[in-house]
């Protein structure tokens, strides 16, 4: 499907990312990424790399590769002749069968009776051969569609290509953003068991209400909670970028955030980027060669109103038991021509389904190109409220963290409550996190620009 849904919250995307890539376990057969992969992390470059090798899909596309090569051989046999052997033995006493079995083992005399011959045993070896010479250009159209076949297989396997370094790009920033949004959870956990322990002194002393010290634990649980789910968060991260990259669980993985890859500015021009997407991405390719894959079938189907010419040529032996008697070979050779008077509409329906199925992909072609510049608005739009965002998270993030330090000294000086406190602390917790996420989210957004234009076809 080529349809990008709204740019959804970042772990939200990294979920839908593992769903859709699931494929089979991966082979255990060794690989020199592998290797380098248990020996030291990994940058996203050299994930994409890994991913390329080892993603089951992509070798699933492979394969259906050398599916549609070997049917550009099948039809491609149709140009050579062939040969059969065969073999074959009769017992009859029917005058013409046998007169004929006895002329050919070279036994007639004039003094047979050949309206009485008798029962006549005949063993025939014989090679036979046979070649097209005119199928109303049938063969010739079904070998040019099967080599278009093959085009189109491999613009699919480009296309995968391309999603797959979108989905690994965005699973690796997941993996980087994963454990820094722990650590902002485990700072906000640290900054309220201080308070905490601060409250229970002054409510022992007196000097607190135990509603005060009531209120810092409940938010002291939310803290804890919210630093389990990024922990989970880490280890379905790294799962998801395990199955994309066709590792299982034996298989060492390290990463390593490694420099961004700069990409030219393409927020603002969009019909640029619509007319670069519809010229390089391998969907529109592929559709284009189906279409011309069908028209090929229909001229196949059309050959079967034309005549046929054959060629063929069959020599034997003939004798009463299975030897060998060279004696007694003979060679036919002939050529046949024939064509269809009536066959109960089969060709016409033939060449009508044909048509359907050239209708049926050039509308394909159409909704690829409309799925196309969808997907590039929406890309486009996600990367500007992305980049939007993340502006907005770092001034929040600056404000929170300033407006915790302002009113964590009036609450010690008993100048701010604690429900004060706790809004505050919980705004700088959320304000760091947030930051993570659009930082990381600007990052995946440019990445899902790239695949929307095809640069990594």
């Amino acid at each position: 499907m080529l349809t990008m849904h709204r740019f959804p919250p970042f772990f939200l995307l990294v979920v839908a990312t593992v769903v859709t890539q699931a494929a089979d376990p991966p082979s255990m057969q060794e690989s020199p990424r592998l290797v380098s992969a248990k020996a030291a992390a990994l940058g996203l470059e050299q994930l994409l790399d890994l991913a390329f090798e080892r993603n089951p899909d992509l070798q699933a596309a492979q394969e259906r590769i050398g599916q549609a090569e070997a049917q550009v051989a099948e039809a491609a046999a149709a140009f050579y002749p062939k040969l059969t052997g065969a073999v074959g033995y009769s017992y009859t006493n029917n005058p013409a069968l046998a007169f004929s079995a006895i002329v050919s083992q070279r036994r007639y005399e004039p003094t047979m009776n050949i309206n009485q011959p008798g029962f006549v045993e005949n063993f025939r070896p014989e090679l036979i051969g046979s070649m097209s010479l005119f199928r109303g250009g049938q063969d010739y159209y079904r070998k040019k569609a099967a080599e278009l076949g093959v085009e189109a297989a491999e613009l699919e396997r480009s296309a995968l290509h391309n999603r797959l370094a979108a989905s690994v790009t965005a699973a690796y920033y997941a993996v980087l953003a994963a454990p820094k949004q722990v650590e902002a959870a485990r700072h906000s956990l640290e900054a309220v068991d201080s308070e905490l322990k601060n409250a229970r002194i002054l409510h022992n002393e007196g000097a607190l209400l135990k509603s005060d010290v009531l209120s810092l634990e409940v938010r002291r649980s939310q803290a804890r909670e919210t630093e389990l789910k990024a922990l989970n968060a880490v280890e379905l991260t790294r799962s998801g970028l395990r199955t994309l990259l066709g590792l299982d669980t034996s298989e060492a993985l390290e990463v390593r955030e490694s420099a961004d890859k700069p990409y030219p500015s393409q927020q603002d021009n969009l019909s640029g980027l619509i007319t670069q997407a519809l010229v390089q991405r391998p969907e529109m390719q592929a559709a284009a060669r189906q279409i011309e894959m069908r028209e090929k079938e229909v001229r196949a189907e059309q050959g079967g109103h034309l005549p046929r010419v054959n060629a063929y040529a069959a020599y034997g032996i003939n004798n009463r038991t299975p030897a060998f008697n060279f004696n007694n070979d003979n060679l036919t050779m002939g050529v046949n021509a024939e064509i269809d008077l009536f066959s109960g509409g089969a060709t016409v329906a033939r060449v009508a389904g044909a048509e359907r199925k050239l209708a049926e992909a050039q509308a394909i072609r159409e909704r690829t190109r409309l799925e196309i510049e969808d997907d590039v608005r929406k890309a486009q739009a996600n990367l500007v409220e992305a980049q939007q965002r993340k502006e907005v998270a770092e001034a929040a993030t600056h404000s929170a963290r300033e407006a915790l330090r302002l009113v964590r000294e009036q609450y010690r000086a008993g100048a701010a409550t604690v429900t004060r406190y706790l809004e505050a602390e919980a705004d700088q917790a959320q304000s760091e996190i947030r930051e993570v996420s659009a930082n990381y989210d600007a990052k995946v957004a440019t990445a899902f620009l790239q695949q929307a234009i095809g640069t990594w076809k």
